[in-house]
């Protein structure tokens, strides 16, 4: 007991001069060799596991790495083990990541930690980090499909031959039960088959190579098919019709894409069509990266101007007096129609679950741009219909019928939290910040500039109602955009 005191008591003092947000925590009981888990128990989900797997999105791998945990955007994210910083900032497909060499056991480890908001926020490059330490928070940055992250566990120095493990299993062997401590965890079972399309013409190679020969073309939404994790790279591995060849994943996407007559104009012609917007809400980039500065939103049907042609899945638009890169695959030739509502099914004979974040989308189709259909409140009842397909549930909540992410829902009711609530509407002119520190931003989006880190109790003036989450206020001199899920209308203590 002496040594369990005494123990807390260094980390305590360890903590000290490490910053805001830097407070270490205590490893769980049972974990070997000071590891612990990378998010506190009963925050998060299991979904995607290591190893082979169908693409959930375009560009996604088709042999997954690491191990997703869904959880709430902005929860803590701690350092495994104690060790150094090799990697912390921006990078293609993570969007923003924090990697760490660690001594664990006597042998040297590696972890990777993928889709965070801002990888550098809480530590550097050569920084010597403590497990359990806070070293970023959960985000979707990069190729993602909703708040997660994304943890990865190599044996050796990352960059330096290192090769990966399955975090699951390497955990649990030192004391770390992540599937135990989830609040729920999908079935883990690998499909037989996959389903592809074509997000654009596109050649059938006989190898993962430009250089190699061309077996057939395949037409934008042709059907292919694949086995899970047959990829080479960047290379996917599939068959269309009775023919079997490779295609670059900037081609493939599991949804099929829409198809028009339009699309047998000239190449030449299609350099400078025009193309509308086909989804509710789509992202007009700075640069061809979804960790690039959103210059606006553009609605569904808005009319765009493609200049040059589509690149590694993005095209370059002018849309108004604004010039940005979107991607391809949500622009069509025609402008979409407008489709009245789908007619809601019977009610499912499938168990109930409740919201237990303070606000939660439903949303017309399993997908982030899709319509919202309404917000449902922390402690709502849903109504599952069907099982869950890719990280989406479909639900019935009274009498409208759509898709929630999993991520959001426990089996159990959770428990009231009026002192933490964030204000019902924006009635109140005056909330508070709730949490440690809170990143005001130029932009109502989590890629946008950070104009301050307000700490908590700040007093913030509301400037409008809120919109898609996010509360436009001013701050002394200073006008921005914060969560309003870490407001609170009273001043917290």
């Amino acid at each position: 007991m002496k040594q369990r005191v005494g123990a807390l008591l260094v980390a305590g003092a360890l903590s000290l001069g490490l910053g805001v947000g830097s407070v270490l925590v205590a490893p769980p009981a049972g974990a070997a060799s000071g590891v612990v888990a990378p998010l506190a128990a009963k925050t998060y989900s299991i979904s995607s596991y290591y190893g082979p797997r169908c693409m959930p999105v375009a560009r996604a791998s088709a042999w997954h790495k690491g191990q997703d945990m869904g959880a709430a955007s902005g929860r803590r994210i701690n350092a495994i083990a104690s060790g150094t910083v090799l990697r912390a900032g921006s990078i293609s497909g993570f969007g923003q990541w924090v990697v760490i060499k660690h001594s664990i056991g006597g042998r040297t480890m590696s972890s990777l930690y993928g889709h965070v908001i801002d990888g550098d926020r809480y530590v550097r490059v050569g920084q010597k980090v403590k497990a359990g330490q806070r070293i970023a928070d959960v985000g979707s940055t990069g190729t993602s499909t909703g708040p997660h992250l994304h943890l990865e566990i190599f044996k050796g120095t990352y960059g330096s031959g290192a090769t990966n493990t399955d975090p699951i299993a390497y955990l649990k062997g030192q004391g770390v039960d992540l599937v135990r401590s989830a609040t729920w965890a999908a079935a883990r079972k690998v499909p037989s088959s996959c389903t592809y399309y074509a997000a654009s013409k596109v050649n059938l190679r006989s190898g993962p190579s430009t250089g190699t020969s061309v077996r057939a073309v395949v037409p934008k939404a042709g059907k292919l098919t694949a086995k899970p994790g047959d990829a080479s790279g960047t290379w996917r591995k599939v068959k269309y019709g009775s023919r079997t060849g490779w295609v670059s994943a900037s081609y493939v996407t599991p949804r099929k894409p829409a198809v028009s007559s339009a699309a047998t104009v000239s190449k030449k012609t299609a350099t400078t069509s025009k193309a509308y917007v086909r989804v509710s809400a789509l992202n007009l980039r700075s640069k061809a990266s979804t960790s690039s500065s959103v210059l606006t939103t553009l609605k569904k049907g808005t009319a765009v101007t493609r200049v040059g042609s589509a690149s590694k899945g993005w095209q370059k638009v002018k849309a108004g007096s604004r010039t940005g890169y979107v991607s391809a695959s949500y622009l069509s030739s025609s402008k979409p129609a407008t489709t009245s509502a789908a007619k809601a099914p019977a009610a499912p004979k499938a168990k109930t679950s409740y919201v237990r974040v303070s606000s939660l989308n439903l949303r017309a189709k399993a997908s982030t741009s899709s319509k919202v259909l309404a917000s449902l409140k922390k402690g709502t009842a849903v109504k599952h219909v069907g099982s869950v397909s890719k990280g989406w549930q479909k639900v019935k909540v009274g009498s409208k019928t759509g898709y929630v992410s999993v991520s959001y829902l426990s089996s159990s009711k959770p428990a009231a939290t009026s002192a933490s609530k964030p204000p019902k509407s924006t009635k109140a002119k005056t909330s508070y910040v709730r949490v440690t520190s809170l990143n005001l931003r130029a932009k109502a989006t989590t890629s946008s500039k950070v104009l301050a880190r307000l700490k908590k109790g700040t007093a913030v003036k509301h400037v409008g109602s809120v919109s898609k989450g996010w509360q436009k206020v001013k701050v002394g001199s200073k006008t921005g955009y914060v969560s309003v899920s870490y407001l609170s209308s009273s001043k917290p203590r």
